[in-house]
This record gives C-alpha cells, structure tokens and sequence, in this order.
C-alpha cells in the first residue's frame, strides 16, 4: 500500500510551495560509550526532514533514501564525543553532542534538508548511583549547615547571657530586679527589704565611727603627734630635703 501511495503522493504536491511544517523521522536510539567505556549512554537522535520546492507532509521513512545515510552520519559523529564526558556528565556530553551534529549540518544535506537533534541520557544502574550519591552528599550539607546553625544560635545566646551578667556584675539590685522579672507581686516584699538594709547599713555606718573615735581617744595625744613628727622628718631627710628646725616642745605640752 505503501509503495503504491507514496509515488502518487509525490506527484500530487510536487509542485505546491513548502509551506507546511517538516517531516519528523521516528527517533532513533543507540548506545554511545562515556568516557573510560565503563558504561554507556543512552543517545536518542531526532531527525527533522525538509523537501525544498514542495511538501514533505507525506514522505515516510524508508521513502526517504538519505535518512540511513544521515543516521550513519550522526552516529559516527557523537560516539568520539561521548568519550569525552564522565558517566555522570550527561547534560555536558549532549550540550557538546549537538554543537557537534550542527558544525556538520550542511553535510547531512542532500536532496533534502536536515536538522538532527540528540538527547543523551543515563541507563538507569547510574541513575540509582545518582541517586544514592546525591542522597549522601544531602545528607552531609544539612549536618553541616545544622552544625553551623547551632554553632551561630549559641554564640548569639552566649553574647545575651555574657551582656547580662555583666550588667548583674555593676548592679547592687541585681537579684531585686531579676525577682521582679519572674514575679511582679514580690514588689511590696523587696521594697520591704530594702528599706530594711538601708537602716542596717545605716545603723553599722554610725557603729563603725564610734569604734573609730573611741580608738582615737585612748590614743596618747603628745605619742601620737611626736610619732608622725619624726616619721615626716625621716621622709625628708631620705628624699634630701630641707629638714626644718624642731619646734619648741612647749607646745605641745602647753606652757607653765
């Protein structure tokens, strides 16, 4: 049927302008080896087909006599590109393979006009090491980025903490302050007890000054002034200074 439909159509738009769009080829696919040969990717050609001066709308495969020899072409062309390119750099090798098959365009071009595109893909065994590698390095990233969070979040705390106890550290109503944060009805209790610590300390201020003064009066006036006399006349004589001449003691005694 075929061999009899083709010819007939042929002569029908033999003469009409090319006006519709090209004949797509079935895809065509093949294995083409990665670098080190060690597995192969899975290559797909696509191969557009353009008749100048008419309609290629009806034209099948096999009526088609460039499109083994076009196919021939590709092949030949991307296997000693492939080789180049790791298993696992599948977009890289189809990126290359098709700048490859576009340098050579006008080679592929006879009777007819021709556009061939390759898609490169991976066989599933590399896909599922894809997977699992992929998987493991997902892994590493999130405990490393949760580390690195943990570590930032409790430096910020220690900095708070160390700015507060500082501010403890030169606060004599640290713990009053603090009390009233966790609970605001201690107020009237911690007023209490400040009142309370004023009149103690005032209380032990007035005890210490008595101490003082009653230290002073059991102290010999006339032991006490001549004592600080020669330790002054010492300083002075080591510093080599003028030492003045000694007052007349009377003074200090009181005259008769």
């Amino acid at each position: 049927m075929r061999k009899w439909l083709a010819p007939m159509l042929y002569q029908v738009y033999q003469n009409e302008p090319d006006t519709v769009p090209p004949t797509n080829i079935e895809p065509f696919t093949f294995d083409s080896p990665a670098k080190g040969d060690t597995y192969d990717f899975s290559v797909t050609l696509h191969r557009t087909v353009r008749s100048p001066g008419r309609r290629a709308r009806a034209v099948f495969d096999d009526e088609v006599p460039e499109a083994e020899s076009v196919l021939q072409r590709a092949f030949e062309e991307i296997r000693p590109v492939t080789r180049q390119f790791e298993i696992t750099e599948a977009g890289a090798a189809e990126l290359a393979a098709n700048q490859r098959l576009a340098s050579v365009a006008s080679a592929m071009t006879g009777s007819h006009r021709w556009i061939v595109r390759a898609e490169v893909n991976i066989c599933e065994e590399v896909r599922q090491l894809n997977r699992d590698t992929y998987r493991k390095q997902h892994a590493i990233r999130s405990e490393a980025a949760a580390a690195l969070l943990h570590i930032e979040s409790t430096d910020k705390v220690r900095l708070k903490w160390q700015k507060f106890l500082a501010a403890v550290e030169g606060s004599d109503r640290a713990a009053q302050t603090i009390q009233l944060t966790a609970d605001r009805t201690q107020l009237p209790e911690i007023i209490r007890g400040l009142v309370e610590r004023r009149e103690q300390n005032a209380q032990e201020l007035l005890s210490t000054v008595d101490r003082i003064m009653q230290s002073y009066l059991a102290v010999d006036m006339l032991d006490f002034v001549m004592s600080n006399e020669t330790v002054l006349r010492r300083t002075l004589e080591l510093l080599g200074l003028p030492i003045p001449p000694l007052q007349d003691e009377s003074i200090l005694v009181g005259e008769a």
